[in-house]
């Protein structure tokens, strides 16, 4: 990866007026993103670190576990009022230009794991497992969108070993985080006008067809079924054993069935 001195130099977001801001470390990205909505910084505005120390997921208790400049850490800044869309549809839009914009910058074919991790596409090497990870919250007048991306990690932490890739170890090179964060805002930033977002998603539906289990979130129970597709609020849509489709809005799908 980049020095950091270099990273700030090359970094830059497609949106007039906006800007990035790059720590060499933080609590989060998600937590300087709050600040800069709160100086009032525009649209597009992002905010990057080469460490976080309190990184986590969307489910609470989990952690985004990444070493020194190893993976590309960012938060955007999206005024709700430019967005141009339903803001519930805003998790899965910007999962497809997460996964839009690491195929372009590395290359290699992606899939979205529902609802906010992008995986290696089957055929790739380290088919199935975690390549970045998405939250999505709204403060203010504005919605974040963070994301983490394993960029050139050669191995990982026992606990997620067996469920966790990096794009060095997926396409053979370790690639410049500045080309990759600019790969992202760009398809990011054009979510907005993307009329094909949808389809774009569906096709890259991890397991879709197949037979899984998802938890639910927060109850304990699970259900079992085909998972059939993801509509436009981004809820999974999973066909049960006796043909009744369930939209399931806040669940896990688990790396086996």
């Amino acid at each position: 990866m980049e020095t950091s001195r270099a990273r700030s130099a090359s970094m830059v977001t497609p949106w007039p007026a906006a800007f990035v801001s790059l720590k060499q470390r933080t609590t989060s990205t998600m937590d300087d993103a709050r600040e800069l909505v709160r100086a009032g910084c525009p649209t597009g505005t992002v905010a990057v670190a080469d460490y976080q120390e309190k990184g986590r997921g969307r489910v609470p208790g989990r952690t985004w576990i990444s070493p020194p400049r190893e993976s590309l850490l960012a938060t955007v800044v999206l005024r709700i009022s430019d967005l141009g869309y339903a803001l519930e549809e805003l998790p899965l839009r910007a999962g497809v230009a997460v996964a839009l914009g690491i195929e372009d910058s590395a290359g290699i074919a992606v899939e979205i794991k529902w609802p906010n991790d992008v995986v290696a596409a089957r055929g790739m090497p380290a088919a199935g497992r975690k390549l970045a990870g998405l939250l999505c919250e709204a403060h203010g007048d504005a919605a974040l969108v963070g994301f983490g991306v394993n960029c050139a990690q050669a191995s990982f932490p026992d606990e997620i070993a067996l469920t966790a890739c990096s794009l060095s170890q997926v396409c053979g090179r370790i690639l410049p985080a500045s080309s990759l964060l600019s790969a992202i805002l760009v398809r990011l930033k054009a979510a907005g006008s993307h009329s094909g977002w949808q389809e774009d998603a569906r096709a890259r539906l991890h397991r879709r067809g197949q037979a899984v289990r998802v938890d639910l979130v927060g109850s304990g129970r699970t259900l079992q079924g085909i998972l059939r597709d993801i509509d436009e609020r981004g809820r999974l849509v999973l066909e049960l054993s006796n043909g009744r489709r369930e939209y399931v809005t806040q669940g896990e799908l688990p790396t086996s069935p």
